[in-house]
């Protein structure tokens, strides 16, 4: 009988001092222990490094601010498990997180494993419960089977399959937005299995404003959009619903339509913009259900 496979876990970090430890302890308290640790501190100024060295793990310390793709990159050099699992500095893996993703690994043919965050965080804002759930949600619809995307606040590549692909692109420079993606298309377009295993569970305990909401997510869209443009031709995979991508165009056509008839004095526009206003929120049904069921109406 095989030995199940050792899983190094990869951590970087940046200023993560608040959540960093209650991360490290939640994996150390793991049903099934990781063989190895790695947190990658990207050039800290709080005690992040100092929290690391109190625990039974390796620590990587950037003397400058590489960014997470450069820092994911240095931490899965140094690893030497067969299976690399990423992870983020504010994520609380459940306990039988890497119990299941070893089980997944038993099968051969899987090159790699993503799972879902929580649907319930330790914050009670609006603005970090839609950002939460809105990853749950856009994740949970995604079929299990070979998709094209790789979320590394909860993701496991094996070692030698990240070797081959090269890792992740280190011109992605500054905090965590779209290599994780870009990762996972290139390993996806090379034919390689990656598996949504909604077992794989962790709480994400990020608090965001609302402002931090609309930045990430321009960014996030504009490096995904960036990224399509460049994949021209190639066969390309997204989280992102085919409605939203629709409703967004929806909604900045009812604005604009709404604004040309506040001008121009014109109930036609009006009219046009109401329209437009009713299928913005006839696209989004099944997202706003969703809200609906976990927060309630008022929500």
């Amino acid at each position: 009988m095989n030995s199940p496979a050792r899983v190094s876990v990869i951590i970087p970090t940046h200023n993560g001092a608040e959540t960093l430890g209650a991360c490290l302890e939640a994996l150390q308290k793991s049903s099934q222990p990781p063989y190895e640790i790695i947190v990658v501190d990207d050039a800290s100024t709080d005690q992040s490094a100092q929290i690391a060295e109190q625990f039974d793990c390796g620590l990587i310390k950037c003397i400058k601010n590489i960014g997470a793709a450069r820092a994911k990159n240095r931490g899965a050099q140094f690893a030497s498990g067969e299976i690399l699992f990423f992870t983020d500095d504010d994520v609380i893996v459940a306990r039988d997180a890497l119990e299941k993703v070893v089980e997944d690994f038993a099968d051969p043919q899987i090159a790699g494993v993503v799972g879902l965050l929580a649907a319930d965080i330790p914050f009670a804002d609006f603005a970090s419960n839609y950002k939460n759930l809105w990853m749950r949600f856009s994740y949970a619809r995604l079929p299990r089977e070979r998709i094209g995307v790789f979320y590394t606040s909860l993701a496991a590549m094996r070692r030698e399959i990240f070797q081959a692909h090269g890792g992740f692109d280190e011109n992605y420079r500054g905090a965590s937005i779209a290599e994780d993606t870009e990762f996972g298309q290139r390993v996806w377009a090379d034919g390689r299995r990656i598996v949504l295993d909604a077992r794989v569970t962790a709480t994400h305990s990020k608090q965001y404003t609302l402002p931090q909401v609309l930045r990430t997510d321009f960014l996030r869209a504009r490096a995904l959009t960036l990224m399509r443009l460049r994949k021209r031709g190639k066969k390309f995979f997204t989280s992102v619903p085919f409605f939203y991508q629709v409703a967004v165009a929806d909604i900045f056509a009812t604005l604009a339509i709404f604004f040309c008839a506040v001008l121009f004095n014109n109930v036609l526009l009006v009219a046009m913009g109401a329209l437009l206003l009713a299928e913005f929120y006839a696209l989004n049904l099944a997202w706003l259900g969703y809200l609906v069921r976990k927060r309630g109406i008022a929500f």
